[in-house]
């Protein structure tokens, strides 16, 4: 009698990635890949929607190194998802971290139940700056970038003011105009 023996694989931070439509890095946003970097350099296979919930977005987010997620939702709607086999199944997390979480490698889904997830980046100060008006380090007064973007008004407010602010290593903030 021969010994069949079907181990777990280790769950890593470099064992999920998101891509887009293409197949190429979805930098947070787009299809969700189990084991793999690209969809052609290393095989990589779909999440089936089985189980998932809110928490098991935040803790693969997590485990990504992102803060958290803004949605996630299911189905075919990539034409590459056609070509990749499904890796994972029955993700279920009790809270927010991937240790919370079990899951399968053996898989009851169709590609109109992978996951397309989209993580949200961690915030740090090095996320913001303040520019002069020659682009130059404002010191503090200036216009507001984010990750090298401009950042519009729609809902900031004195309470987002003092969190950036905060957030950049200064004790409050002056005023702020748009």
């Amino acid at each position: 009698e021969d010994v069949h023996l079907n181990c777990v694989p280790e769950v890593t931070s470099s064992s999920f990635t998101i891509v887009n439509e293409a197949g190429g890095d979805g930098q947070g946003r787009g299809l969700l890949l189990f084991n793999g970097q690209t969809v052609l350099l290393f095989n990589g296979q779909t999440v089936c929607d089985d189980y998932f919930s809110d928490n098991s977005a935040t803790a693969i987010c997590g485990l990504m190194g992102y803060s958290g997620f803004d949605s996630w939702s299911y189905g075919q709607l990539y034409d590459i998802q056609a070509n990749l086999q499904i890796g994972l199944d029955n993700v279920a997390c009790s809270s927010g971290s991937w240790d919370s979480c079990t899951f399968r490698t053996l898989e009851n889904c169709g590609h109109s139940e992978d996951v397309h997830l989209n993580c949200v980046p961690e915030v740090t100060a090095s996320s913001f700056t303040i520019v002069n008006e020659a682009g130059g380090d404002g010191q503090g007064r200036g216009l507001l970038l984010f990750n090298g973007q401009t950042v519009c008004d729609d809902s900031f407010s004195d309470n987002s003011a003092t969190a950036i602010c905060g957030l950049m290593g200064y004790s409050g903030f002056q005023s702020w105009t748009y």
